[in-house]
């Protein structure tokens, strides 16, 4: 009697769960069809006339870590980074109104070259009227992918700090931490120093080859692309002695 209650139960709640998807996957694609097409040029320039419209826009996101995510134009680089030119986003949450699931697409997300389906609100590009997060585009869902990038290749809004290779004497004693800190030993490894931070290091490992080590601190650890192929870790030098951290 229960295990018959018990599996009546379980399938309406899968039941629901599927019905939510599926609703959410047809809302999704009706938001996509009834979106005013525009470009972040115009949604800048005309912003009361897009004012809380929804709005299909295509262009590339920036790095998308540490409460940034923006959607800037496609021929926008890093030497010639305009925050001004961009629009700030927030993704669209996977359960409404809890922001789960948000820094997870930003992950998936951050360096693409994307067009999406967002609601503009352009009340934050007043100034001093948002104080936290000053984002216009709001519940942003990606429609379609386009470029992947890795960090390397991608855009940068907020500042880097860069990496070069360290010297062969340091970077053994790291290298032995690393390995003691349970590194795999076979693939390819690289020691990196931080620049303005002589007790920083990073140590990474890859399997494929050299085109994939990262070049800034926050591309090694915290702003990873889905393109980049390696791994790293923190080590911080401490008494004299280096220790890599197991986790960053």
């Amino acid at each position: 009697m229960w295990r018959k209650l018990f599996a009546a139960y379980v399938a309406l709640v899968v039941g629901l769960l599927i019905g939510c998807a599926i609703g959410a996957y047809v809302t999704r694609k009706s938001d996509a069809k009834n979106a005013v097409v525009t470009d972040i040029a115009s949604l800048r320039s005309s912003s009361a006339k897009y004012a809380g419209e929804l709005v299909k826009v295509r262009g590339k996101l920036d790095e998308c870590y540490g409460w940034e995510c923006s959607l800037c134009p496609e021929s926008m680089t890093t030497a010639k980074a305009n925050p001004d030119q961009c629009l700030p986003l927030e993704f669209q949450s996977l359960v409404p109104k809890t922001g789960f699931g948000e820094e997870e697409k930003e992950g998936v997300f951050r360096f693409a070259s994307v067009t999406l389906v967002a609601r503009f609100d352009p009340t934050c590009f007043k100034k001093g009227v948002c104080v936290d997060r000053q984002v216009v585009l709001t519940n942003a869902d990606v429609v379609s992918l386009d470029t992947r990038r890795s960090s390397r290749e991608g855009l940068w809004l907020g500042e880097v700090s860069p990496l070069q290779e360290m010297a062969s004497g340091p970077a053994n004693e790291i290298r032995i931490a690393a390995l003691q800190a349970g590194f795999p030993p076979e693939p390819p490894m690289k020691v990196f120093s931080v620049k303005g931070d002589e007790n920083v290091a990073v140590v990474c490992w890859t399997p494929v080859m050299t085109n994939s080590w990262p070049n800034s601190l926050e591309g090694a650890l915290y702003a990873r692309s889905i393109n980049d192929n390696y791994r790293c870790n923190k080590a911080l030098q401490i008494s004299g002695r280096w220790i890599v951290q197991t986790q960053s």
